[in-house]
């Protein structure tokens, strides 16, 4: 039954229950419990896609990324920037010596050997090698900074996997251009979790909270699964009298496929006050 089909079904069997007719079924489609459509936020040729429709990926495993040889030629430029270190001795090493002598001169000048003059322009000469000083510290901290901005760029390039899933679609081949206006290249679903949506009425959704625990049929053999009630809308539709309500269905063993139909059959809502109770803050990872 197609998704058109699914709801007229769904619409009928809400007339049904209005009308006080024996049928309360309700019927809906599962679907995956999240979808996306993972694109770069660069633009570039792509260079490697190492999935391909079917492919079970995991949470931040990479599946694709762009051509990023200028980034990393950048990457080696800052990386030796930031440890070059002779710059940084040879200031430590003139600022060492520049506080030596003005030590020295401030003896002196305690015993009358120095003048005035001869102490000032110590000082003078101490506090501008400690300036350079800093300044080649300054300049070793931006470098480390450049780097890790070259890296971030690098990362950008690479498309990871946001959640664990399995890879439905590759839409480029290696060597095309990922552009603003045709970012997508590839989607991803999870399915070890689905979910339903169902169009309740008015009076059975106001019995309903989230938490509680639903039996479904699903399939075309009716096999029946038990789902979680996971939102209810706190807003009616008001041209078919229906509230939208979230159903989970866990499927960690894949046994069952997204886009089957799935039927509630309303008569279950009087029972709804001693069902146990899900904490559905629990996301499906």
């Amino acid at each position: 039954m197609n998704i058109i089909g699914l709801r007229n079904a769904t619409l009928m069997a809400v007339m049904l229950f209005a009308s006080g007719a024996v049928a309360q079924e309700i019927e809906t489609f599962v679907e995956p419990y999240r979808s996306a459509a993972l694109s770069t936020t660069e633009t570039g040729v792509l260079e490697q896609i190492v999935v391909r429709d079917g492919s079970r990926v995991q949470l931040g495993q990479t599946l694709a990324w762009l051509n990023d040889d200028v980034l990393h030629a950048s990457l080696k430029v800052a990386d030796a920037g930031r440890r070059a270190k002779a710059a940084l001795k040879i200031a430590e090493n003139e600022a060492a010596i520049c506080l030596r002598q003005l030590n020295s001169y401030r003896s002196l000048r305690e015993n009358g050997n120095a003048t005035e003059r001869e102490l000032e322009r110590s000082q003078s000469d101490y506090m501008q090698a400690e300036a350079r000083l800093e300044n080649v510290r300054e300049e070793i901290a931006i470098r480390g900074l450049e780097h890790a901005r070259v890296q971030a760029q690098i990362d950008q390039k690479q498309i990871k996997a946001p959640f664990d899933g399995i890879v439905v679609r590759v839409d480029k081949e290696v060597g095309e251009q990922v552009s603003p206006t045709d970012p997508v290249v590839l989607h991803l679903v999870q399915i070890k979790t689905l979910k339903a949506m169902f169009s309740v009425p008015v009076d059975a959704a106001q019995l309903l909270r989230p938490g509680h625990v639903l039996r479904l049929s699903i399939g075309s053999n009716r096999e029946s699964r038990n789902g979680v009630i996971e939102h209810v809308s706190a807003v009616a539709d008001a041209k078919s009298g229906t509230v939208s309500v979230t159903v989970r269905i866990p499927n960690a063993e894949g046994k069952i496929q997204s886009g089957l139909a799935c039927r509630w059959d309303l008569k279950q809502r009087a029972d709804q006050k001693n069902v146990s109770r899900i904490n559905v803050s629990r996301r499906a990872r």
